[in-house]
Order: structure tokens, then sequence, then C-alpha cells
């Protein structure tokens, strides 16, 4: 336990909860964060706009998968994986066409636009033990929070009727937390929820697996190698449960990002469909395309000043081992010529082997007051660059997260400075 009774408070609410010593393992903002009227309304206003990006992406693998459109898309979003999981699988899924991610996390390095969308996504349980800091010390608190419902409650609320609505029973939920990035957070949201009155099989007595209508995972790998696999497919090609995520790597991954930009693809999306996103191109060996359809090759564009290369690269593919978190992404315009010339030339050695990568442009938000409470109890103020996660569910944005950090590539760390709006 830290010797702060702040920090004591977040680590007992964790530790009382899942009966460990696992604590809280970031640092917390003096204040809930503050948008500007003009970036609240981004994120209220956007849920419509990503459904449609979900639908139309979704859409478009499966033309390109039955063969009625260019194998383009098909071969992308099914990249490396070996076929019993890739084509094979894929084709024989029972598909909807509004199975798409039920509760989701954007994360945003500007409000308004995303570089990154997951089903479901960590931090579920950060978000929630936050609120409740919040509101147990009002000294830092505000009555102008965006959001004065805990997450939990609207997880329970949202899920209720999404099931009663398109089942007809109340959930029951089987969360598999095989590949969760922070599953001890995950499991004290599970707590939360279950105090809400959702029902889980593993935590809630009497349940057992074939009572589950409601399947959650981290990873499309998770939903592959879930034992009850055949058993919960055929209950949903019979109405009888839901996915959270559906048993596919569309969505578990983020090479659909490029479509709203790709000339190939470009076409079935709107411009407000295209305007939630960074700029995203795919990097090949021959060619790395830039907004207003510019090429270059690798090599032209690792010769461009650094102010000329604001990009993130970004692994866009499959492989578990570095399609989450922090892992595979660099920031180009912090790179000398010569070792963005290097990185770029490693990446593309794995192109032949469907090992895609891409680059998308970067944007920054730095805060020059930000306020955070130290181990100390100190108000301390710094300079940091920030991240923006919104949670959405069945009817909407349920939340926002915010991080902050020194260093511009911001993600989960001791470091990193948590606050919600």
């Amino acid at each position: 336990m830290k010797n702060n009774f702040y920090y004591d408070f977040l680590d007992q609410q964790i530790n009382d909860a899942l009966r460990s010593d696992i604590g809280f393992n970031n640092l917390i903002a003096a204040s809930p964060f503050r948008f500007k009227e003009s970036e609240k309304n981004l994120f209220l206003k956007k849920y419509k706009e990503i459904k449609k990006f979900q639908t139309i992406s979704l859409e478009l693998f499966l033309k390109s998968l039955q063969n009625k459109i260019d194998p383009f898309v098909k071969n992308l979003v099914l990249n490396e994986l070996p076929a019993y999981i890739g084509e094979t699988h894929h084709l024989q899924l029972p598909y909807e066409m509004n199975q798409t991610p039920v509760f989701f996390r954007t994360d945003e390095v500007i409000p308004g636009k995303i570089s990154e969308i997951q089903s479901p996504g960590s931090a579920w349980g950060l978000y929630e033990q936050i609120f409740h800091f919040y509101n147990e010390f009002k000294e830092f608190s505000s009555d102008k929070n965006l959001f004065t419902t805990s997450l939990s409650k609207k997880f329970f609320k949202g899920l209720n009727e999404y099931i009663k609505t398109n089942l007809g029973l109340e959930p029951i939920v089987h969360h598999l937390l095989d590949n969760a990035s922070i599953p001890h957070g995950m499991r004290f949201f599970i707590q939360q929820t279950r105090k809400q009155g959702l029902k889980y099989f593993g935590y809630d007595k009497g349940i057992i697996s074939y009572d589950c209508n409601f399947i959650r995972a981290h990873a499309f790998l998770g939903l592959i190698s879930d034992n009850f696999k055949a058993f919960r497919l055929k209950k949903y090609q019979e109405g009888e449960l839901l996915y959270d995520l559906f048993p596919s790597i569309l969505f578990d991954q983020k090479i659909s990002l490029i479509f709203p930009f790709h000339k190939l693809t470009r076409n079935f999306y709107s411009d407000e469909i295209r305007e939630l996103f960074p700029f995203s191109s795919l990097i090949t060996p021959e060619k790395i395309y830039l907004e207003d359809d510019m090429e270059l090759t690798p090599d032209e564009f690792a010769s461009l000043p650094q102010s000329k290369r604001k990009y993130f690269l970004k692994y866009a593919g499959s492989d578990l081992g570095i399609n989450w978190g922090s892992k595979g992404v660099f920031y180009l315009g912090g790179l000398s010529r010569i070792k963005c010339r290097e990185i770029l030339n490693k990446i593309l050695q794995g192109f032949n082997q469907k090992k895609y990568w891409m680059i998308q442009k970067a944007y920054f938000t730095k805060d020059n007051n930000m306020e955070y409470i130290d181990i100390n109890t100190n108000i301390i103020k710094d300079k940091a660059y920030a991240k923006f996660s919104g949670f959405y569910g069945p009817s909407g944005l349920m939340g926002i997260l915010v991080m902050h950090r020194t260093f511009p590539k911001v993600h989960g760390s001791p470091e990193t400075i948590l606050s919600i709006a």
C-alpha cells in the first residue's frame, strides 16, 4: 500500500473486489478533464458514423470473401492467418449485417480523430475506479462532469436492453479474459457489473457455460480457441446467443482503417466517415500513398525531412504479439532519415508473408498545465500529451477516459496520469 490515502483508496478498491494485492498502478489527475463544448459534441455525435463505418467495412469484406468484388479487401483482412482460421473459417461463419461490435472503445489523440477502435478494449475497470475516486473525494471533483453515472451501471442497462430486445432473455455473460491486456481491471469491472445484477459464468452460483447468451473476448483468437465455439455458433444461428466481438478477425486489427482512404475502397465511404479517422495508408515495398494520392517509394519517404514525416507507423494485421497496446507503433517524425529507412526496410521484409503495416497521420494534444496527485499527496503541474478513449455501447457513448503522459506515444504505464470527463 502507498503511504497516501488517495492512492490507498484506489488500491483498496480493487484489492477488496478481487481479494488480491494488485493495487492501482497509475497516477490520478487532480480533477476530471474539461472539454470545450465543440470537442464534447465531437464525441457525443459520432456514434452513428462509427456504426456506418463498421457496417460498410463488414459488407465489403463479405463481398470480397464471396468473390463479388476485388479480393484486395479479403486478402488484407485475412493477411497472415493460417487457412483453418483464415478464409476457410470465415467462409463458414453465419454472418449477419448487424453483427458489428456491440461494446467498444475508441482511442483518439485529438478529440474527433479515432486512431483505433478496440472491441471491447481494455481500461473499462480503470474508468470505473477513477469514477468512484472522484465521487469519493469531492475536493477533486466538479458538478460539471460530463458523465454522472458509473460505467458499470450504463453497461448493465445497455446490455440488459440489448439482450432483451434481440433475444427476449435476461443476459448471462461469459467473459473470456485470456487476451485482456489489463485482466485485473476487467475482473474489477465484472465485479462492479455483478453489483448491478449482471450474471456471469465462473462467478455466479448455478450458472453453467451452456446458460450464457452473451460472449465477450479480447481477441478473435480467444473466440476461436473457446472450447464451446461450435455450440455457441449453433446457438447464435438459432437466435439464442450473441457475441460482443463476433468471431471474425475483421474488427480485431487496424487494417480496416485504411479502407476509407484507399483508392479501391474509398468510394464506399462518405466524407463524414472519413473525417472520423486520421489519414491511414497501407505501406508496400513499391509505394507509400500520402494525402491527395501523392506517391513515394519507401526510400523517398524516409528521405523527407522530419517535418514532412509526421506519421505513425503501425502494424495493421492479426499477429497478437504486436497488434495491441503500444507494440508495433513508431513515430516516424521523430526518427532520423537513416533510422526511418532502417525501420521501413525491416517491416517490409514481411510484406510477402502478408505482415502488413500502415502509416497514420500524427496528431497531438499537449496540455501545458496538467495537474496530478503524486504519491506524497502533492499537486504537481507538468506538460503532457493526451489520449482520449470513448467507451461505447448499443445506445452510444457511455464514458471518456483521458490519459496523459510526458511522452508523445501515450499508453498505460506507471507514469501515465488518468482522469475521466
